[in-house]
């Protein structure tokens, strides 16, 4: 169980880095958020001393679309070397595989071996592993998790056309990610398939409209993956 922390201030971040652990998670995922831009020295700093006191493994997630900072190569090694780093949740990297290979042999060469490179955003998940990402870290495998997986052992078993195969098949999912926000989508899927309340997301996210709903239903049965 990776469990997500995040907050304003160090301190607070701290916490539940604390609260976590305590709780019993098997890991905590962490992007740097705050309500004035962030520097590298301050990002360092927030890891540094989240690390400090952390006895299990620490997920970095660089997530600029939320956090509105984006990670260098060298801010990744840096961080990567710190206590307690196990892996580093990166940004969806270039549809060309070409271009998605020199990204991810870039990172994989500045941060230390036992640090996994894993790839977001589940539109380039089987060109992300393909290309030398370690894990995926999907979204869609939380409410669907039969889904990934067929993709995720295509890839890592060297199958990468099946992995490729596998991600086409699912295009219509990855469209409406793209168009809506995973988040909403994803809730909408679990609502439709009992696996949580209607209206389950918090406000003031309200989630889909009806039709869209109607859409995404539609898409869970032609795709078979109820």
């Amino acid at each position: 169980m990776v469990v997500g922390i995040g907050a304003l201030r160090t301190s607070h971040v701290r916490a539940l880095a604390q609260d976590a652990q305590q709780a019993g998670a098997s890991a905590v995922l962490l992007a740097p958020v705050s309500y004035q831009p962030l520097t590298d020295e301050d990002v360092f700093a927030l890891y540094e001393s989240v690390t400090a006191e952390l006895s299990v493994p620490l997920v970095v997630y660089d997530n600029p679309r939320t956090t509105r900072f984006t990670f260098s190569t060298e801010l990744y090694a840096s961080v990567a070397a710190l206590p307690s780093v196990a892996a580093i949740k990166i940004p969806p990297v270039p549809l060309d595989p070409a271009a998605a290979h020199e990204r991810v042999a870039a990172i994989r060469t500045a941060v230390p071996n036992h640090v996994s490179v894993g790839i977001s955003g589940d539109g380039v998940a089987a060109t992300g592993l393909n290309v030398g990402c370690h894990t995926w870290f999907s979204v869609v495998g939380g409410t669907l998790p039969a889904t990934a997986l067929s993709l995720v052992r295509a890839a890592l078993s060297g199958d990468a056309e099946g992995a490729v195969v596998e991600s086409e098949r699912l295009r219509p999912l990855w469209e409406m990610f793209a168009s809506h926000g995973s988040l909403r989508v994803s809730a909408a899927i679990a609502e439709h398939l009992g696996l949580v309340a209607p209206r389950c997301l918090p406000r003031p996210i309200l989630g889909l409209s009806a039709a869209e709903r109607e859409r995404v239903a539609r898409v869970v049965e032609e795709l078979s993956l109820a």
